[in-house]
């Protein structure tokens, strides 16, 4: 447990001389401001129908709410390919920390960023943005709950660790870690696909594969969007997608580990 405490204040301090652990610090306020002002300002230039910019701000929301975690697991992922790179986990083996237990540390951090990041970038534009998202009496931000948009957090923040460890078990450098940050970037847009009405009835769950999924279904269910007799409760959405997210987390520690020890 000290070597854990100690490790996390390790980190606390690398904030302010890692660039990239800074960066991960100061982004969602970037991306809130740019949610709550340069896209709304962005609606003002076109003219359309109010159910068109209400499915637009939808689409916002989603993956406004996705982004967060992606970037938290690319962090993740591109440290884990600069010390496979350069070898240095091999020295864990000659400390009292061993390999499973500080990927098992690095995903506790960059989860509790990734759910953090993902709260504070929500509950930003909502705030921040007042009526601008409001369209036929609705507004994508202001409609969710709190409870959704805490539990979304909770649980979307899953995906940080799950992308940064899928990212770096895939790569064989950070070469390939560019790569596929772009190939799995899709992952992010997928969810997106729930808006669409081929997949708001069973057909829904052919999404479920796509682990972020289950957390943006949620958030919606809990605000009672794109309701359908397909659907389960709001609680259901979030438990599953937790359960999915863990168990694959696991399976992908086992997997980096594997590819370390070849």
């Amino acid at each position: 447990m000290k070597t854990f405490l100690a490790l996390g204040r390790y980190e606390f301090k690398n904030i302010r001389r890692d660039k990239m652990t800074g960066f991960m610090a100061v982004y969602p306020i970037f991306i809130t401001l740019i949610g709550a002002y340069v896209i709304p300002s962005a609606f003002n230039l076109f003219d359309g129908n109010e159910a068109a910019f209400l499915t637009t701000s939808l689409v916002i929301a989603i993956i406004m709410a996705s982004l967060a975690p992606m970037l938290g697991g690319a962090m993740l992922g591109f440290l884990l390919l600069d010390h496979k790179d350069e070898k240095t986990l091999d020295s864990l083996r000659v400390t009292p920390l061993s390999l499973r237990s500080y990927l098992i540390f690095k995903s506790v951090y960059t989860y509790l960023l990734s759910a953090s990041a993902s709260a504070l970038v929500i509950f930003g534009i909502r705030i921040l943005s007042g009526e601008s998202y409001t369209f036929m009496g609705q507004n994508a931000f202001r409609d969710l709950p709190v409870s959704g948009i805490l539990f979304y957090a909770l649980v979307g923040g899953l995906f940080g660790p799950l992308f940064g460890l899928l990212m770096a078990s895939l790569a064989k450098n950070k070469i390939e870690g560019f790569a596929y940050l772009k190939s799995l970037g899709i992952l992010l847009l997928v969810p997106v696909l729930v808006m669409v009405e081929t997949f708001q009835d069973i057909k829904q769950y052919i999404l479920g594969i796509i682990p972020g999924f289950w957390a943006v279904k949620g958030l919606l269910e809990s605000a009672s969007i794109l309701q359908n007799e397909a659907n389960l409760p709001a609680f259901m959405y979030f438990i599953i997608g937790s359960i999915y997210m863990l168990i694959m987390i696991g399976l992908l520690i086992y997997l980096f580990q594997k590819k370390i020890s070849e």
